[in-house]
């Protein structure tokens, strides 16, 4: 091979290998272009996750299925079986005493149809539980008539406990709508719809509307007590959800009672002045509460311990400190929890106080260098010396979870209503699911307890 082929081949060689090297470089820019616009969608997914899994999120509200643990724990033989585990009573019902017998003799024979028929020995027993007829509207006229005390002279309009004074509904079909309204959170329409097909009974939306207005304004009576109630409690749980009236942004109030008294506070406001008109401005016990900064001007606080381990638990994929942290927590709630277990005297209950809180500063101490847990560790930090406030106070739960149980069903019928079309219905609202709410909670009959209220309310009075 001569100098000159040799030369034309090595720059072939050259120019095939810059040629190589062009379209790498330009792979490499569209893989890291890729990179960048795959980058930029994923936060911006991560951003909308965190509207529905985030750890302020309660797990009843959780739309998507829980992540799997990383690893099992020891003996841990997989999934659990499906279905009600050992000891449980089950579903079926016993069997009732029967009321009425009916003898059942058929009149011809099924094959043939000859009337000439023979009962014989045996019987084939059936107890069947079923509900009447539904109830049709019975009109009642009654003739209240004017008497004079002949020993006063006082003259006044007899009453009847099944007639109220004003209005041309009686007492138990003002309790059948409200039930249905609040009871099995029927809208307006479909209560119209159902009573005209089961009841033959023609109502307008608007009749339905004013019906719950009368109640209302039966129950704001009961509310009255019901705050006094919450004012006198020994302690009181306390959440708060946003809910829309007439488009805007207001937030509806839970306050629960030791006693389980409850007060539905519908307010334009998320502020510690809602707080402090329910509670009074002298208020001096403990609340139970979340981290929401109006309340950190209250002396005496519980910490809602739920909310301080969905917030470690979510740092838990951060770094390996992050589920050291998340670990360690936990096994303080735990150690709270096998404590309180134990039954112990108020003065062990206060010493060990001092012991938790000391061990809740270290964990903040220890973690602090770590600068990627700066977010739970705040949250600890901001809690100092009210995780354990419980302890003083027998009977008083580490979490917010009753005032959550308390204001689910209202998240619920939030689902369903959108808003509350006006201020005057918003109010209405809280004074009636106050009552229902609390004789629910006490275990009281609500359809009696509601009942009664109207007949000394609107009949007797």
């Amino acid at each position: 091979m001569n100098a000159s082929m040799y030369i034309q081949e090595l720059e072939e060689t050259i120019l095939r290998i810059t040629a190589e090297r062009d379209s790498a470089l330009a792979m490499m820019e569209k893989a890291q272009q890729r990179n960048r616009f795959l980058e930029k969608e994923n936060q911006g997914l991560r951003g909308r996750l965190l509207f529905y899994e985030n750890p302020h999120t309660p797990p009843s509200a959780r739309k998507l299925r829980k992540a799997k643990e990383e690893k099992k724990t020891e003996g841990d033989s997989g999934p659990k079986k499906r279905g009600a585990p050992k000891g449980h009573r089950g579903a079926t019902r016993p069997t009732p005493i029967p009321t009425e017998t009916k003898d059942v003799i058929a009149d011809k024979c099924e094959r043939c149809g000859s009337p000439n028929i023979e009962p014989m020995d045996q019987t084939m027993k059936s107890i069947i539980e079923d509900l009447p007829p539904p109830q049709k509207i019975k009109v009642t006229q009654f003739n209240r008539h004017k008497v004079r005390c002949l020993d006063c002279g006082h003259e006044f309009v007899s009453k009847h406990r099944d007639c109220p004074q004003k209005g041309d509904f009686g007492i138990y079909l003002l309790v059948y709508i409200t039930m249905l309204k609040f009871h099995l959170r029927g809208v307006l329409r479909k209560i119209q719809d159902f009573m005209k097909y089961s009841n033959d009974f023609e109502i307008s939306v608007k009749g339905i509307h004013d019906v719950l207005l009368r109640v209302g304004n039966v129950c704001k009576i009961g509310y009255a007590k019901q705050l006094e109630k919450i004012r006198n409690a020994s302690w009181v749980y306390i959440d708060e959800t946003g809910i829309k009236v007439n488009g805007e942004n207001w937030w509806l109030w839970i306050f629960r009672s030791s006693d389980d008294d409850v007060l539905v506070v519908i307010r334009n406001s998320r502020g510690g002045k809602v707080v402090e008109e329910i509670l009074g401005p002298d208020w001096n016990k403990p609340i139970i509460v979340d981290g929401w900064k109006v309340y950190w001007k209250y002396p005496v606080v519980q910490r809602c311990w739920s909310h301080l381990l969905r917030e470690v638990k979510a740092f838990k994929k951060v770094s390996d400190c992050g589920k050291q942290l998340s670990k360690d927590t936990h096994e303080c709630f735990k150690k709270m929890k096998a404590f309180l277990d134990t039954n112990p005297s108020i003065s062990y209950r206060a010493r060990q106080k001092v012991i938790f809180d000391n061990e809740m500063k270290d964990l903040v101490e220890k973690y602090s260098k770590y600068e990627d847990i700066q977010k739970p560790l705040t949250y600890i930090s901001n809690g100092l010396g009210k995780w354990y406030t419980c302890l003083l106070y027998p009977g008083m739960e580490p979490t917010n979870n009753l005032g959550e149980q308390a204001i689910r069903e209202h998240v619920i019928i939030r689902k369903i209503i959108g808003c509350f079309r006006s201020e005057n219905g918003a109010e209405n609202y809280q004074y009636i699911a106050s009552l229902l709410a609390s004789w629910r909670l006490q275990g009281k009959n609500i359809f009696e307890e509601l009942e009664d209220i109207l007949r000394k309310e609107l009949c007797l009075s």
